[in-house]
């Protein structure tokens, strides 16, 4: 047997347990469901926590530059200046741009866990159906682990972020993210200029 193999097992020996908490059968299955999101969850947003730290002064840098240069632009319509607005303006651009789809990696580098799970809960419930009350065009009368995982991992999430400020480490990290924002310029707006 190989080392990837006794891994599996141990793996699965540990999420079955908690589908086996509850001797009704449903319940059982919806705990550990809850379960399995938490996991995917937690080691989701600790990634993500790792990925933002790996990336911190790049992703500061950029937030800097277009605030900045988005100040700059707003002083230059102020002065009435069209060239050194446009200017302004298309490098507070540049900079969003880079600063928007690092934050969207961000994101995704949170969701990895999910494709393991799905692939877990494959191998153990990939022939179990739950009837619905009504039939759902498209879908059908029955649904299968997909279509109960997904809602469950997005309540588990939801609930997790009301909650992950006052956790521990979670907590050192939100205070983190708060001191990164306090250290850039509040970014003006159009009707600043008529303040």
């Amino acid at each position: 047997m190989t080392m990837m193999n006794t891994l599996y097992i141990y793996i699965d020996r540990f999420l079955i347990g908690f589908y086996r908490i509850s001797d009704v059968p449903i319940f059982g299955y919806l705990l550990g469901t809850a379960i399995l999101g938490l996991f995917c969850v937690v080691l989701g947003q600790f990634t993500l926590s790792l990925a933002y730290r790996a990336n911190r002064r790049n992703l500061n840098t950029n937030n800097k530059e277009m605030v900045r240069m988005h100040n700059l632009s707003i002083y230059a319509l102020l002065a009435k200046n069209k060239k050194a607005y446009k200017s302004c303006n298309k490098e507070a651009n540049d900079a969003f741009g880079k600063y928007f789809f690092a934050q969207i990696a961000l994101g995704i580098s949170s969701l990895w866990p999910i494709p393991f799970a799905m692939a877990w809960m494959q191998t153990r419930f990939q022939g179990v159906e739950f009837l619905l009350p009504v039939t759902i065009p498209g879908v059908g009368q029955a649904v299968g682990y997909t279509f109960t995982f997904i809602p469950i991992y997005v309540l588990v999430y939801i609930l997790f972020g009301k909650v992950k400020h006052r956790l521990p480490y979670f907590k050192r990290e939100h205070e983190f993210l708060k001191a990164d924002g306090n250290n850039t310029e509040k970014m003006l707006s159009i009707s600043d200029l008529h303040a």
